[in-house]
């Protein structure tokens, strides 16, 4: 009974469910901040740290229930201690008188066969309204979807739960949001640029070049965005920028929708006659088209590319990695796995060259997953990702012959050469994830230059 009253407080807009006014009003833009009518609580209102990372592993899967192993899993990194379980309980219990005073169980933080979950029709999340604001502009016409993504942008730009102290599984979901964010900031500097706006567009794609500098498609919003406002000079000079980085970080050339830009803008500086911001808004809007793959150099055929397949469970981050991936000569996505199972199901079906893995996977961990796969081709090469690994991961790493363990949220072109160089047998760690350990290298495996 418990689970189909669950089932119910889970229903989102438009599944029939009456609407109600929400209990909460919760943001986890910015510093942890939830309003109960009048009453508002910080971060240290909730019983201490880990109570309130209990609520912000409920609130970063608002509307879905989450195992109690999961939740001890991600507290404790998955060494529970042998009271973890109580413990976890009179988190929730603490959470509940100050969420949720006089209302117990019936509040907005419910129990589920095994777990908990957040009611969504009980919580106003402005991580949710980004979210939503964004899928709803992926399916709009430009102006639209422009105002939907300003609307985004204004309510996302900050940190993913401000600039708190946080464990590793809370840095991995920071650094999603702000690829997230990167995402939607070049896409309404698109639609920008497809009505006209050609100011937005440049602000919104120098924010993108600085954040990021392998970032493609801002270099390509840029530059188009600078042509169009008739400022010749500073696009050709931002197009070399460009060059400079990709030929350095990259080893390739700027795509051909930006050497078409060039072109362009190399015969304007020879036409002095023609007035620069007259020829650039007359310049047809089917022009304004995303970046495509940058490469000036024939593709080797698809047999002599590393074939790569990825572990994680994160859709945005394995879409952001199949798409550098793909835009490498030497290298091809296979497809992406979301779990233990599926990893090692494609691993057998694939046969990849190279596997990339989270150490964190929805159902269990990215070790298990290798250890499995290992024991059936003890030559695979496997790289792992984490945010901060623990020297006993580092050990089982080294003791079953993974090849690497590189930071999440590290360089790109770091992540691409470790696949590219990967050997069994020489377990490469990155220098930030041992000095994250707080060891020297000489305590560590090899570390990556």
């Amino acid at each position: 009974m418990a689970t189909l009253e669950m089932g119910a407080g889970l229903m989102g807009p438009g599944s029939g469910a009456p609407s109600t006014t929400p209990a909460l009003r919760i943001s986890v833009l910015g510093p942890l901040t939830i309003r109960r009518g009048n009453v508002e609580l910080r971060a240290n209102d909730l019983g201490g740290p880990k109570p309130r990372q209990v609520l912000e592993i409920l609130l970063l899967n608002l509307g879905s229930a989450v195992s109690k192993t999961r939740i001890m899993d991600l507290l404790w990194g998955g060494n529970h201690p042998a009271v973890a379980l109580p413990t976890l309980e009179s988190y929730v219990s603490v959470l509940r008188r100050n969420l949720q005073p006089g209302s117990g169980r019936t509040g907005p933080l419910r129990t589920v066969t095994g777990g908990y979950a957040i009611d969504r029709s009980s919580v106003e999340l402005d991580l949710d309204r980004f979210v939503s604001l964004t899928k709803q502009a992926s399916h709009a016409a430009p102006a639209a979807a422009l105002s939907l993504l300003s609307e985004a942008l204004e309510l996302g730009s900050a940190p993913l739960l401000g600039d708190e102290l946080l464990p590793a599984w809370a840095e991995e979901e920071r650094s999603l949001h702000a690829a997230r964010v990167a995402l939607a900031r070049v896409q309404a500097a698109e639609h920008a640029l497809a009505v006209g706006q050609a100011d937005k567009a440049v602000a919104w794609g120098v924010a993108a070049t600085n954040e990021d500098p392998l970032n493609e498609r801002g270099w390509n919003v840029l530059i188009l965005g600078l042509e169009r406002n008739g400022q010749v000079n500073e696009a050709l000079r931002a197009f070399e920028r460009c060059r400079r980085i990709m030929d350095v970080e990259l080893g390739c050339m700027p795509s051909p929708s930006l050497k078409q830009a060039q072109a362009r803008l190399l015969e304007r500086t020879g036409a002095p006659d023609v007035s620069p911001r007259a020829s650039a808004t007359a310049r047809p809007l089917r022009e304004v088209q995303p970046v495509a793959a940058p490469t000036a150099r024939p593709e080797p055929a698809v047999t002599d590319r590393l074939r790569v397949l990825i572990v994680d469970d994160h859709t945005i981050f394995s879409d952001l990695l199949a798409g550098a991936l793909d835009r490498e000569p030497d290298l091809k996505s296979l497809g992406a796995a979301k779990c233990v199972e599926s990893a090692v199901t494609m691993f057998r079906e694939l046969r990849p060259d190279v596997v990339i893995m989270d150490l964190h996977l929805a159902d269990g961990s990215g070790l298990h997953a290798a250890q499995r796969i290992l024991s059936e081709a003890p030559q695979a090469r496997v790289v792992m990702l984490t945010g901060n690994p623990s020297q006993d991961a580092l050990r089982e790493a080294a003791r079953m012959g993974i090849c690497g363990f590189l930071p999440k949220d590290g360089a790109l072109g770091l992540m691409l050469d470790t696949l590219r160089h990967a050997r069994p047998g020489n377990l490469i760690v990155h220098p930030s994830l041992v000095a994250r350990l707080g060891a020297g290298p000489e305590s560590a495996p090899e570390s990556a230059a």
